[in-house]
């Protein structure tokens, strides 16, 4: 239920429908796709996500303004989509070309939440 949550209010920060091309995945298929061997897909904890007219930077940074996700996993993909999840540590990561590397690979801090958490600490 905390994915569904969180995708609910992913949908709702975008004001649009998100696309889910990916949530659960039996082990065959996960390693069919390349999903590492413990992914949270094939616990039904994580979603692949696109939210059509938005840049990767934009779906990761609202990703990040939800709760179940901030605290959770968000990765970002070249193939312009975010996958998120709800484990019970914050993780991110990107993937290009298939390899995982660094998050900074494919977007940068985000600018409007760096500027809303310095002006919500200095108050």
């Amino acid at each position: 239920m905390r994915l569904i949550d969180g995708l609910e209010k992913l949908r709702t920060l975008a004001g649009k429908a998100i696309v889910i091309h990916d949530g659960y995945r039996c082990l065959a298929h996960n390693q069919q796709v390349g999903g590492v061997t413990d992914s949270e897909h094939t616990q039904g904890m994580a979603a692949d996500v696109e939210i059509p007219g938005l840049s990767l930077q934009e779906m990761y940074e609202l990703a990040l303004q939800v709760p179940e996700f901030a605290h959770g996993g968000v990765g970002v993909y070249d193939g312009g989509f975010v996958h998120v999840d709800v484990r019970l540590h914050a993780s991110r990561w990107a993937r290009v070309r298939g390899q995982y590397v660094g998050i900074q690979h494919l977007v940068k801090d985000p600018v409007l939440l760096a500027k809303s958490q310095t002006t919500s600490r200095s108050g």
